[in-house]
């Protein structure tokens, strides 16, 4: 049997997303800076499943978390700069799969 979808792992290698059992397409990805907070609209996401990944592209502090926080509400994706001493100050790629 043929596999399809999306399975992300942790550090430690334990499965933190598993859609495995669904068909995954990439709709959206970016490159944003380091510091700056924004959003778009996408309206031919409405009513479809997601999942949005933020992926810091240098990790300059060990045990760092990634830079970005990216959500999503209805057809707006918004990232949003992370600020303390355990996030990691570094450009993200941002990922927005579908799914059915």
């Amino acid at each position: 049997m043929v596999d399809y979808g999306l399975k992300i792992f942790d550090a430690s290698g334990s499965i933190t997303l598993d859609v495995a059992d669904k068909i995954s397409r990439l709709r959206y990805s970016n490159e944003v800076a380091a510091g700056v907070s924004s959003n778009t609209t996408l309206s031919d996401i409405d009513g479809l499943s997601s999942v949005e990944i933020s992926v810091a592209i240098e990790n300059t502090v060990a045990g760092s978390k990634c830079s970005h926080l990216f959500t999503r509400s209805g057809t707006i994706v918004t990232w949003t700069s992370q600020d303390g001493i355990t996030y990691n100050p570094a450009d993200s790629l941002l990922f927005l799969f579908l799914y059915t």
